[in-house]
């Protein structure tokens, strides 16, 4: 996870400017940016059926080798065009590899510990997303501009070399109570309240990192800063996620979830409140770790949830959602967010996107829920 997470890191900083080098128009840059995301949110679905159905160990290799060879093909793309295929391929590698991985995870964490499974393997997640733009620019500086797409590639392949030496046959376990077909389960995964509640916050906060990628650079930019300094400001909200999720994870497991949630929803919410208000580079360091340490609480106690509801209905088809989840807030956060700035001014797209994720905590209230998570 770290190693493909660290690769989709280091090469962030540079696409744009290799599309725009490319001679790619504002919007072509736009479709780059999203076939990655759209194309890993179909592959998700099928993977994570996939992942019911075959030996996982198999399916992660495929996806490494998928991903090994994407990332080489970037140094070869000499139209806009291609390289929209490449990313499309990428996204597809991609979506055969996180999820699987979580299934594996939601498969292998005892009863009562998949906080702390959770938390150990998202640590390697967001340390890798967060690591990758502050290795970009040294490496695209010092070795050239395809450097980074080089180490992208080795990375993969180190991943790909030590999941064949080391990691065992993992066929899918039976955990689900009864054999179900596909349709079936999604709308059961779906139609189930615990899992619906989990999926809108996990959009929701999806949905508020997207942003936070994407002003913080403009915000900044305002400071004259460097685009190392950017960088930096930037990996500080996924490196503060990662750190603190052992952490949390371990909370999760020893502290009721969905207190953890609500804390970490109301963290961010409030980051959020505060963002278009920032006027020094230091305010900006700090709401970025505060947002990352809000999705911190949160995060792992999710992915616990999830977990353990996967019982029900395979880990593959559930984690798999649960990263589509992520994956479309990701990708609708920024757009709506956009549209709203040019309509609205600086503030209001802020405070709707906080409210709408405190929206997305009130469930996990206590005077709201009939459960105990």
């Amino acid at each position: 996870m770290f190693c493909a997470m660290l690769g989709i890191g280091i090469i962030a900083p540079v696409i744009p400017l290799y599309a725009k080098s490319l001679g790619a128009s504002s919007v072509a840059i736009g479709f780059i940016i999203g076939s990655f995301s759209f194309s890993r949110i179909w592959g998700m679905l099928v993977s994570g059926e996939l992942a019911e159905r075959m030996d996982r160990k198999k399916l992660l290799l495929g996806g490494l080798f998928v991903y090994a060879a994407a990332s080489v093909a970037y140094t070869f793309s000499f139209s806009t065009e291609m390289l929209i295929f490449i990313r499309t391929l990428h996204g597809i590698g991609s979506a055969m590899v996180v999820p699987i991985t979580m299934a594996i995870a939601a498969d292998i964490a005892p009863k009562g510990e998949e906080g702390a499974i959770f938390g150990s393997l998202q640590a390697a997640l967001f340390l890798g997303v967060g690591s990758g733009p502050l290795l970009s620019g040294f490496l695209a500086d010092t070795f050239g501009f395809y450097a980074p797409f080089y180490a992208m590639t080795a990375l993969t392949l180190l991943a790909l070399f030590l999941v064949l030496a080391l990691f065992p046959s993992s066929p899918p376990k039976n955990t689900v109570k009864e054999e179900v077909g596909a349709l079936k389960a999604f709308k059961g995964i779906i139609s189930d309240p615990e899992m619906l509640n989990v999926f809108i916050f996990q959009f929701s906060s999806a949905m508020c990192r997207g942003v936070l990628v994407m002003v913080i650079p403009l915000f900044a930019s305002q400071f004259d800063l460097s685009l190392s300094r950017i960088g930096i400001i930037v990996s500080l909200n996924s490196i503060s996620t990662g750190i603190l999720q052992n952490v949390s994870g371990k909370m999760a497991d020893n502290v009721h979830k969905n207190t953890l949630i609500i804390i970490g929803g109301v963290i961010s919410a409030v980051t959020l409140i505060g963002l278009p208000n920032l006027t020094t580079p230091l305010s900006l360091s700090v709401a970025s770790v505060a947002f990352g340490v809000g999705h911190a609480f949160a995060s792992p106690s999710l992915a616990a949830i999830a977990a353990a509801r996967g019982k029900n209905f395979g880990s593959g088809r559930t984690m798999g959602l649960f990263n589509i989840a992520f994956s479309i807030g990701m990708t609708i956060g920024p757009i709506m967010v956009g549209s709203l700035l040019d309509i609205t001014g600086n503030g209001i797209p802020f405070y709707i996107l906080s409210a709408f994720l405190a929206a997305s905590a009130l469930p996990f209230f206590p005077v709201f829920k009939r459960g105990v998570c």
